[in-house]
């Protein structure tokens, strides 16, 4: 498939992947409809039945050649490339759905072959929500099993923290263009997924806003780049259950994180799991042994030390319960931009060095010598990936 014609046609507003497919075999290829222009295309409409929006585009004679070389250079400019449906990069669980996308723009390094669970749920998400979200993450980036979401604030950014956290490969899926930073505070999360192991992924042009009939589509991708769909926190009518609609309609596992029945975003997996169309999950060790994949020893091991604690009163409770010093924050804080970033630091939800410098207003190389001297000091935790929490 031309990597030209394929941007150019889905460029064309209305034209996705079924209407791609359809073209193709119109046509022969995308490449030979492109170069016959789009009155050929639209004198092909009475068996291609595409939608209005598109037919008006075309009835305006764009030249799809053109339209297809700016898409390329607008990825090419955002540091993406085009990974075709035939191409050897493309994945294979995501050719296995049905009318999968085409094409798809990517950032970063999207494996063709890994095992990949995605993990899904509420922009709104609580607390404890967001707490189970990273966990997750953390545990399958430290056992090798590359993460799926969405980017979207709550849920999905907590679980690509997550992963990020353990030093492992997460896939966010886009509603936009991959040029569209949506939503804008999470920038800098995108860029340090395509830098690492991980993808930024849209099957979007370039330019596409962030618009609510693209997300269905971004969920049915989420879906197929899985093994299994994990929903943490969602309500009854959400886009998380929309994605383990998906998940069902490819045959790929679902599993949800039970929840307070008082909380109305625990409604969504209390209801998959009533309705027997999801099993029940607390931890990515559940979620591994339901796949049946191997389980690392890293994995077991808090487990074993928690029930050696329960048997063993002098089992070491680890550093985060040493005794404090007595000595008050001011007295063992070197000066106030260790005492700025002391007081950035939450001791539950791991903050990036990039973060924390830009809050801090200070350099990066500092603020990572500063951090390291609180940490010498016991007042924080690093964790993989220049993370730190608050001791």
């Amino acid at each position: 498939m031309d990597v030209v014609a394929a941007c150019g046609l889905s460029a064309v507003p209305g034209i996705g992947a079924s209407s791609l497919a359809r073209i193709a075999q119109e046509f022969g290829t995308l490449e030979k409809a492109v170069s016959q222009g789009p009155g050929a295309i639209l004198r092909a409409n009475e068996w291609l039945n595409l939608k209005q929006e598109a037919r008006d585009y075309l009835a305006r004679d764009p030249n799809l050649e053109e339209l297809g070389t700016w898409a390329v250079g607008a990825a090419k400019a955002a540091g993406a490339r085009v990974v075709l449906f035939g191409d050897e990069w493309y994945p294979a669980r995501l050719r296995e759905i049905a009318n999968p996308p085409a094409l798809l723009y990517v950032r970063g390094h999207l494996q063709p072959e890994t095992r990949r669970v995605a993990v899904v749920g509420s922009r709104n998400a609580d607390e404890q929500g967001l707490e189970i979200a990273r966990s997750f993450g953390d545990a399958f980036a430290r056992a090798g099993v590359t993460v799926v979401s969405g980017g979207a604030r709550g849920i999905d950014t907590a679980a690509h923290e997550g992963t990020l956290w353990g030093s492992g490969a997460t896939v966010a899926v886009l509603g936009s263009g991959i040029d569209v930073v949506y939503p804008p505070e999470n920038g800098e999360l995108f860029d340090r997924i395509a830098r690492g192991s991980g993808a930024v992924v849209s099957e979007f042009p370039p330019g596409t806003p962030p618009a609510p009939n693209n997300f269905p589509r971004r969920n049915r991708t989420i879906a197929g780049l899985s093994d299994a769909v994990v929903v943490v926190r969602a309500a009854l009518q959400s886009g998380a259950l929309i994605t383990a609609n998906h998940a069902a309609q490819a045959n790929r596992e679902i599993l949800a994180v039970p929840g307070d029945p008082t909380n109305p975003m625990a409604a969504g997996p209390n209801e998959l799991l009533r309705a027997r169309a999801a099993k029940a999950v607390t931890s990515a060790v559940d979620v591994m042994e339901r796949m049946g994949w191997p389980i690392p020893d890293v994995l077991l091991q808090p487990a074993e030390d928690e029930a050696r604690r329960q048997v063993d009163p002098g089992f070491p409770t680890g550093p985060a319960e040493k005794e404090p010093s007595g000595q008050s924050i001011d007295e063992q804080v070197i000066d106030e931009e260790s005492l700025r970033l002391w007081r950035l630091l939450d001791e539950k939800t791991p903050a990036h060095v990039d973060d924390l410098a830009q809050r801090a207003q200070i350099n990066v190389s500092e603020a990572l010598r500063k951090l390291a001297e609180l940490e010498l000091k016991g007042m924080c935790l690093q964790r993989p990936g220049k993370y730190f929490l608050r001791r």
